[in-house]
C-alpha cells in the first residue's frame, strides 16, 4: 500500500471517530439548553470521544497498516534476494501469529531451496568436469579461440585471443576484449562479415554428410597485429547460424621467427670465414715450410682440427635454430587491400627504413595471398633498392586487373642508366637456392601470378607490376537462389563461460526497452581528496563489468591516480591513498580516456553516482571524453524498493539485502559490492513491475534523493 492510500484510510478513520464523538456532544448540548447540569457532560463525552478516536487510529495503523506493511516487505525480501532474513515478533497478537506463520514458511523455502541447489550441483558435477576440462585445452592453445553469437558479442574467449587482441594498458585508443564486448572493436566488421557471407552460401550449397565449412582471410586488427584468421559457424540443431568460432594467428609472429632464422645465418657466416681463414692460414703454413719440425707440423694440424671442430659446432647449433624451412608454402589467405597495403607499409618502415606513400586503392578488392613469402619478397626487393640505388621512398598501387590483383611498387630511377636497370632486375628475378632470400618471381610462381619490370615513358620513375589472385566471391547455389546473409550491424580464465548470451538482443533496439535483465554494465566508483567537485580531485577509480547477471571480477578496471595535489589526511583517513602511493602514476586526463573505452556500450551503475560523474564533468576539458551512457543509481534505486526506510547507504542496503560488506572505501571494493547490491536489486524491481531500463530510470527520477544536486 502507498503512503498516499495509507493517509487516506487513517483520515477516513479519524474523521469517522471525531464525527461520532462531535455528534454526541451536539446531541448533549442540546440537552443541556433544557438542563444546564449537562454541559459538563457533553464535554466529557467529547474529550472521552477524542480520546478513543486517536487511540483507535494508533491502533488501526499500527495492526493493520505499519505492522502489515512490515511483514509484506519481510516476506518480498525471504521470497526473493535474503532468504535467510526472518520476521521479528510484535504487535497485536493476531500479527505476531502471523509473523510466525511468515517464518515457518521462509524456514520451509530455504530447506526446499538448499535441497534444490544440492541436487543441481550433483546434476552439474560432470558438466563442470568438462567445463573445467575444456577451459585448460582453451587456455593452452597457442592459438587465439574466441565464440561470438550473431551480433557480434564474445562469449568465449582464451589467453592467447586477448593476447593477440588487447592494446597496450596504457593506449586508450585501443579496445578490450571481454565477455559481452562487441568482437568488432578489435577486428574489422567488414573482414567478418565477408566471411559469414561466405560461410552462409557455402551452408546452402553443401552436401549434408560433408564436415563443417570453414573460410579464412588475413586482417589488421585494431592494435595493429597482422592475423590469419579462420571463421567456422556454430549451428543449431535446425542447421540455422547461431554464433561462429574464430581462430586467430599473428602473422607478424612469422616474420619475426624469418628474422631471427636471417640472423643466425650471418652469424653462422660470420663465424665460418674466422674460422675458414685460420683452416686456411694453417694449411699455406704448412705449404709454404715444407721442411718443419714435427712438433711445429703438429701444431697447425691441431689449429686445422680444432678449428674443423668449432665450424661443425656452428653449424649444428644453426641448424637446430633453423626450425622450419625458410621457403616453406603457406595457404593462401583472403586480405583486404588496405590491410595488405597498411601491413607492408609498416613492415618496411620498421624493419628497413624505407618511406612507402599510399597510392591508388581499391578498398572493396581482396587478395588471396601468402603473406609470409609476399612480405619477404618485397623486403628483399626494398632492401636491394636501398642498398645498391639509395631508393628511400616507394609508391605502393593495389588496383583490380581482370581476374587478378596488380600490385605495382614504383620508385624514382632519374639519373640512372637504363642498361643498369636492366642488368639488375634479371639479378632481382632469379636467386640461388642457397641464398635465403625469397624474390618477387618466387612470389608470383607460388600465388600462380606474374611479375615484371618497367620504366616509365617519362624516364623519371620505375615500378614493378606483381599479380596476385583476386579472391573469388562464393557463387549462389544452382538449385536455388542463396538469400544474402544480413550481418547484424552491432554498435559497436578463468572465466570464460557464458554461452546464454546467444540468447540475447541484439544492438539496434532503444536501450531504454530492454529488460534490465538483459543489460550490460559497468559498475564504478572513484575516491577522491574531498567531497567538493571542481575543488577536490580523484585519486583513485575502479570499476568492473556485468554480464548476463553476473559480475565478471577478472574483467576490471583498477587505478590509482595522480591528483597533483596533496591528499588531505582525513581523505587517507577514509580510502587509505597517500601521497607516496599516487607518485608517479598517471593523472586523471589519461586515465579517463582509458575509462570511457572501458565503458563504452554499457549501463552504468554505481551508488550515489551522481557525484562521481560531476567529477568526471568536471575534467571534460582537460580528458576530451565525456560520459553520456544510461545510468542506473543503486542509492535511488533503494528509494524505489523500500521506500519506508529512511537510511539507504550503501552500508544500510547491503545489510537489508544480505550482502557481505568487504573493501569498503576502495575504488573497487565499492564497486564490487555495488555490484552485488544491483544484482539483488533487479528481483525486487520486478515484483514492483519494473522491468526494463526505462522503467527503472523512471522510478528513479520520482524519489526525493534524485532532487539532489552537486
Amino acid at each position: 500500500m502507498k503512503r498516499s492510500q495509507i493517509s487516506k484510510l487513517v483520515g477516513v478513520v479519524a474523521l469517522t471517530a471525531l464525527a461520532t464523538g462531535l455528534g454526541a456532544g451536539w446531541l448533549l448540548a442540546q440537552a443541556a439548553q433544557q438542563n444546564g447540569a449537562l454541559w459538563w457532560l457533553g464535554v466529557a463525552v467529547v474529550l472521552a470521544a477524542l480520546i478513543i478516536a486517536a487511540a483507535t487510529v494508533q491502533r488501526f495503523v499500527r495492526a493493520f497498516v505499519w505492522d502489515v506493511r512490515r511483514l509484506i516487505d519481510a516476506g518480498r525480501l525471504m521470497l526473493t534476494v535474503h532468504p535467510e532474513h526472518r520476521v521479528q515478533p510484535g504487535g497485536p497478537p493476531d500479527i505476531q501469529e502471523m509473523a510466525a506463520l511468515l517464518n515457518q514458511f521462509a524456514e520451509r523455502l530455504d530447506q526446499l531451496q538448499k535441497e534444490r541447489v544440492e541436487a543441481a550441483r550433483q546434476a552439474r558435477a560432470d558438466v563442470e568436469q568438462e567445463r573445467a576440462m575444456l577451459a585448460t585445452l582453451l587456455a593452452e592453445l597457442t592459438e587465439g579461440v574466441l565464440v561470438c553469437n550473431l551480433d557480434g558479442q564474445i562469449l568465449l574467449y582464451n589467453r592467447s585471443a586477448r593476447r593477440l587482441l588487447d592494446g597496450s594498458p596504457g593506449d586508450a585508443a585501443q579496445p578490450f576484449v571481454g565477455l559481452g564486448r562487441s568482437v568488432f572493436g578489435v577486428i574489422d566488421r567488414n573482414a567478418i562479415v565477408h566471411a559469414l557471407e561466405q560461410v552462409h552460401s557455402l551452408l546452402q550449397r553443401r552436401n549434408p554428410d560433408e564436415q563443417t565449412v570453414m573460410t579464412s582471410f588475413v586482417t589488421a586488427a585494431a592494435n595493429g597485429r597482422l592475423l590469419r584468421t579462420r571463421l567456422a559457424p556454430l549451428l543449431e540443431a535446425d542447421g540455422s547460424l547461431r554464433g561462429y568460432i574464430l581462430t586467430l594467428q599473428d602473422v607478424g609472429e612469422g616474420i619475426e621467427r624469418s628474422l631471427r632464422r636471417d640472423a643466425l645465418l650471418q652469424t653462422l657466416t660470420e663465424r665460418q670465414r674466422a674460422s675458414l681463414g685460420a683452416i686456411r692460414a694453417a694449411i699455406e703454413a704448412m705449404e709454404s715450410y715444407p721442411d718443419m719440425t714435427p712438433a711445429q707440423r703438429q701444431r697447425f694440424q691441431q689449429v686445422i682440427l680444432d678449428e674443423a671442430q668449432q665450424l661443425s659446432e656452428q653449424i649444428d647449433e644453426v641448424l637446430r635454430g633453423h626450425a622450419s624451412d625458410l621457403r616453406a608454402q603457406w595457404m593462401l589467405e583472403e586480405i583486404a587491400a588496405p590491410d595488405l597495403l597498411w601491413a607492408v607499409q609498416r613492415r618496411l618502415a620498421e624493419r628497413l627504413g624505407v618511406e612507402v606513400l599510399p597510392g591508388a586503392v581499391d578498398d572493396a578488392l581482396r587478395l588471396k595471398t601468402d603473406n609470409y613469402t609476399l612480405m619477404q619478397g618485397l623486403s628483399h626487393l626494398a632492401h636491394t633498392l636501398s642498398q645498391d640505388f639509395g631508393v628511400r621512398s616507394l609508391t605502393l598501387s593495389l588496383q583490380g586487373v581482370e581476374s587478378f590483383a596488380a600490385i605495382d611498387i614504383e620508385w624514382p630511377c632519374r639519373g640512372v642508366a637504363m642498361e643498369r636497370w636492366q642488368r639488375w632486375k634479371e639479378g632481382a628475378f632469379v636467386a640461388d637456392d642457397r641464398d635465403g632470400v625469397v624474390t618477387l618471381r618466387e612470389v608470383a610462381e607460388r600465388h600462380g601470378g606474374e611479375v615484371w619490370f618497367q620504366v616509365r615513358p617519362s624516364g623519371e620513375s620505375a615500378y614493378f607490376r606483381l599479380l596476385l589472385p583476386r579472391a573469388a566471391d562464393a557463387a549462389p547455389a544452382a538449385s536455388a537462389p542463396a538469400k544474402p546473409f544480413m550481418a547484424p550491424a552491432v554498435e559497436s580464465r578463468p572465466e570464460y563461460y557464458d554461452f546464454d548470451l546467444f540468447h540475447q538482443p541484439g544492438q539496434h533496439p532503444e536501450l531504454d526497452r530492454r529488460p534490465l535483465r538483459s543489460l550490460t554494465y559497468t559498475v564504478l566508483d572513484a575516491e577522491t581528496t574531498g567531497l567538493t567537485p571542481g575543488l577536490d580531485e580523484i585519486v583513485s577509480i575502479g570499476a568492473l563489468r556485468i554480464v548476463n547477471g553476473r559480475l565478471l571480477r577478472q574483467e576490471v578496471f583498477e587505478q590509482l591516480v595522480d591528483p597533483r595535489r596533496p591528499i588531505p589526511a582525513t581523505a587517507t583517513a577514509i580510502h587509505g591513498i597517500t601521497d607516496a602511493m599516487v607518485k608517479g602514476q598517471p593523472t586523471i586526463e589519461v586515465v579517463l580516456p582509458r575509462l570511457h573505452k572501458f565503458v563504452e556500450d554499457t549501463v552504468l551503475v554505481g551508488h550515489n553516482l551522481a557525484f562521481d560523474l560531476r567529477m568526471f564533468k568536471e575534467k571534460e576539458a582537460e580528458s576530451g571524453v565525456c560520459f553520456v551512457n544510461p545510468v542506473l543509481d543503486t542509492l535511488l534505486l533503494s528509494a524505489v524498493i523500500h521506500p519506508e526506510e529512511e537510511r539507504h547507504g550503501l552500508e544500510d542496503i547491503a545489510r537489508r539485502l544480505g550482502v557481505q560488506v568487504l573493501g569498503r572505501h576502495t575504488a573497487l571494493g565499492d564497486a564490487i559490492l555495488a555490484g552485488e547490491i544491483f544484482l539483488r536489486m533487479i528481483p525486487l524491481l520486478e515484483e514492483r513491475g519494473i522491468y526494463t531500463l526505462q522503467q527503472a530510470r523512471t522510478a528513479a527520477e520520482q524519489t526525493y534523493f534524485a532532487r539532489l544536486e552537486y
